[in-house]
C-alpha cells in the first residue's frame, strides 16, 4: 500500500464540502446584512422601564411630558422605584428611568427595599416641565420620599 497517495474520489468530496461551507457562510453573511437594517440607533433617551403605554410619536417628539431620573448608586441598589401618584411607574433595572407625567402628579421615590440611602438626580425633563427641574437631587433614607409635585408650563 502506498503512503501519501489519496484517492481521487476522496479529494473531490473534500473540495465539494469546502465549497459548500464557503457558499453557506456567504449566504449567512448576506442574510444577516439584509436583516440588520439601519445600524444607527433611533432617538436615544435613557430609559429603563416605562410601565405605562407609550404616547403617540410624531416626528420623533414625545407628545406627553416626561421626567428622566438617574440613580447615582445604581450598582448596589438596582431596584428602587419611581412612584407617580402612589403608583409604580418605573424601576431602576438600569441606571435611568423615564416616566410620563401630567400637571399635579406627585413624584415619589420608593427606597423601602433597602436600608442604605439612595441618591437620585433628575437628569432631564421635557421643555414644558417646570417642576421638577433638571439637576434636582433627592436622598432617600429608606421608605418613600417625595420629590415634587409636577408643574407644567404652556405647551
Amino acid at each position: 500500500m502506498k503512503t501519501g497517495m489519496r484517492r481521487p474520489g476522496r479529494d473531490r468530496l473534500e473540495r465539494a464540502l469546502i465549497r459548500l461551507v464557503v457558499v453557506i457562510a456567504a449566504i449567512i453573511m448576506l442574510v444577516q446584512s439584509l436583516r440588520a437594517g439601519d445600524p444607527l440607533p433611533e432617538d436615544a433617551v435613557p430609559v429603563a422601564s416605562l410601565e405605562r403605554t407609550h404616547p403617540p410619536l410624531t416626528a420623533g417628539l414625545l407628545q406627553e411630558p416626561v421626567v428622566t431620573f438617574q440613580l447615582k448608586n445604581y450598582s448596589t441598589l438596582p431596584l428602587a422605584r419611581i412612584l407617580v401618584n402612589g403608583e409604580s411607574r418605573g424601576e431602576f433595572r438600569d441606571r435611568y428611568v423615564t416616566v410620563f407625567v401630567q400637571e399635579g402628579d406627585l413624584i415619589e421615590v420608593d427606597g423601602s427595599r433597602y436600608s442604605r440611602p439612595l441618591d437620585i438626580e433628575v437628569l432631564d425633563v421635557s421643555k414644558e416641565v417646570l417642576v421638577p427641574s433638571a439637576g434636582d437631587h433627592l436622598r432617600v433614607e429608606g421608605g418613600i420620599s417625595c420629590l415634587a409635585r409636577v408643574r407644567l408650563g404652556n405647551r
